[in-house]
């Protein structure tokens, strides 16, 4: 570790716990606690901002972006393609809408019934009876979500790098040299100097790799838009299903999502990336009744994390991960809802 960068980072970063965003009606809100970064003078700086960076800007990024520029700290945002969405079902977590303070007007669909279908194509209805009056399952793009999330952070402050990292000088310990991040913008090359580094840079991530942080699973999804026949699309209106099965997937699920015009069809797999389009072949071949006529309008396969190891939590170079890891524990439970509805 960079010890003179952690001093700074230390003396020149409060964290403190801030109320919700008023988003939600109150008995919507599950109170949670979100951070808030305030970053002060320090003469270890020689009267400067403190200088971040953040590689990759998805969610995870985007939003450690916003947090440490509107604290006042000046940070670089790189994101390599940013027209480009990883192939993502859409769901997210309802009281991600209060603590990001995600605007309504993002959602495509409010989901309020999901339904597990078994190998033998057995159905749990499970959203219906779980869910409360005023609940439901927010399901979204994840290239509106990626593009809004980024905005707000640049709104705070951030500076938005359309680059790609190509590698990390990382200064030896107790050095009090900047890290110096070498990158591409149009086929130039550049180099910025920061004081620290935040990864979340996905499964890939070359700041994890530069920080020896250690083995963590990595998953291959591939996904399907595809636009349906209205009557068809109706089925979709507010139902999410999920598909588990050695056909669709051997250790994950297969999905079927709505979106604000058509669903993604998609699955995922860590065991057997090499047969990933087998498995999408699988779940089309399920859904082949519910998506007749359908037209495929885009394509989408992308490597995404799992859990990350602890040693990525490590500052002031340290790699996070966004709904990779998120989703990595409920694929782990895969197998409870296999066993509960063959």
């Amino acid at each position: 570790m960079n010890t003179m960068a952690a001093l700074a980072l230390t003396q020149n970063l409060r964290f403190t716990p801030t109320p919700p965003l008023k988003t939600l009606k109150q008995h919507q809100r599950p109170n949670p606690k979100t951070l808030k970064i305030t970053a002060s003078s320090s003469s270890r700086l020689s009267g400067r901002k403190l200088r971040a960076a953040v590689i990759g800007g998805g969610p995870a990024g985007s939003s450690a972006a916003e947090a440490l520029a509107a604290g006042g700290v000046e940070t670089y945002l790189f994101e390599r393609s940013p027209s480009t969405a990883k192939p993502c079902g859409g769901a997210i977590p309802l009281c991600m809408i209060d603590e990001f303070s995600i605007p309504l007007h993002l959602i495509d669909r409010h989901v309020t019934r999901m339904k597990i279908i078994s190998p033998s194509n057995l159905t749990v209805d499970f959203g219906s009876k779980t869910l409360k009056s005023h609940e439901y399952i927010p399901m979204l793009r994840r290239e509106v979500l990626d593009s809004f999330l980024r905005s707000r952070a640049q709104s705070n402050g951030a500076n938005f790098i359309t680059g790609l990292v190509t590698d990390i000088e990382v200064p030896d310990s107790y050095s009090s040299k900047p890290y110096v991040i070498h990158h591409t913008v149009n086929n130039c090359k550049r180099s910025l100097a920061v004081d620290l580094i935040v990864g979340a840079d996905g499964a890939n991530s070359k700041v994890a790799k530069i920080i020896d942080a250690g083995n963590y699973s990595c998953a291959i999804a591939f996904q399907e838009r595809i636009r349906l026949p209205d009557e068809k699309m109706e089925y979709y209106h507010n139902l999410a299903e999920m598909y588990v099965g050695d056909d669709v997937s051997p250790d994950f699920y297969a999905w079927v999502f709505p979106k604000c015009d058509h669903v993604a069809v998609g699955t995922g797999t860590v065991c057997a990336k090499q047969n990933i389009k087998g498995y999408q072949r699988g779940i089309r071949e399920r859904v082949k009744e519910k998506i007749k006529g359908g037209k495929v309008i885009k394509v989408e396969a992308h490597p995404n994390p799992g859990a990350p190891a602890s040693e990525a939590c490590a500052w002031p170079c340290g790699a996070c991960w966004g709904r990779g890891g998120v989703c990595d524990q409920v694929f782990r439970r895969r197998n409870i809802f296999r066993g509960e509805i063959r």
